[in-house]
């Protein structure tokens, strides 16, 4: 494999990494996160029992969509991303920002308006990471395009 797609695959691969970590803490949590407690200015357990079953729900629904993602983007680091399949390239990328964006947009617009400090700089990290992975492998597609019309 090209040394632009392994960096690539290993930027991936951190992104891969962190959605089952939020998916995880995101669908089995119990509770919601801290942020959550200072959006709202009170504690899960002041929390009515309506209200802790919406909460719950949100979360586990995000989280189902952050492990949806991230085994999506297994699939295809497995199988065409490896075989080099160009649309891989591309799809990747598309799908962990199609997670990644409204999150993204939603935590910073709370900081911006609240005390909270929810994760949106990870997030925003997660992005760039997805957005260099492409650069990378676009680039390096385009390399090697070139060279094999040049054989």
């Amino acid at each position: 494999m090209i040394f632009r797609l392994k960096i690539a695959l290993i930027f991936y691969s951190i992104n891969v990494l962190g959605m089952i970590g939020i998916g995880c803490l995101y669908v089995f949590g119990n509770e919601f996160m801290p942020y959550h407690s200072d959006i709202i200015q009170t504690s899960w357990v002041n929390v009515g029992a309506n209200e802790k079953i919406l909460y719950l729900g949100m979360m586990r629904t995000e989280g189902a969509g952050f492990l949806a993602c991230a085994l999506a983007i297994v699939i295809l680091l497995a199988i065409p991303f490896r075989e080099g399949r160009r649309w891989s390239y591309w799809a990747i990328p598309i799908i962990g920002i199609a997670e990644y964006l409204p999150t993204l947009i939603a935590t910073y617009h709370v900081s911006t308006i609240t005390n909270a400090t929810p994760p949106w700089p990870a997030v925003l990290s997660g992005c760039v990471l997805f957005l260099v992975g492409l650069v990378l492998t676009v680039v390096d597609n385009n390399e090697n395009q070139e060279a094999e019309s040049s054989m």
